[in-house]
């Protein structure tokens, strides 16, 4: 049985970085993608498709900010 390495980030909920690099990444595209959206939405009269993108909205940026306080904040080191 061998002992894990100590880590500058022992309290990593998500521990594969390519896995929390993926889910960022995913979560970024997906607000820019709801930004260009509602942009777009709110440009063009003819548009009206407040009624996806407002719960869209809801939801990606609360899903964002509980991986950013979940998981990407704990990540960080802290300088001792």
């Amino acid at each position: 049985m061998t002992t894990p390495l100590p880590t500058e980030t022992p309290n990593v909920i998500v521990s594969n970085p390519a896995v929390r690099k993926v889910v960022g990444n995913i979560l970024g595209v997906a607000s820019l993608v709801l930004a260009v959206a509602t942009l777009v939405d709110g440009a063009i009269a003819g548009l009206d498709y407040g009624f996806v993108t407002g719960p869209a909205a809801v939801i990606i940026t609360g899903v964002f900010g509980i991986f950013q306080l979940g998981v990407t904040s704990p990540n960080v080191p802290t300088l001792k």
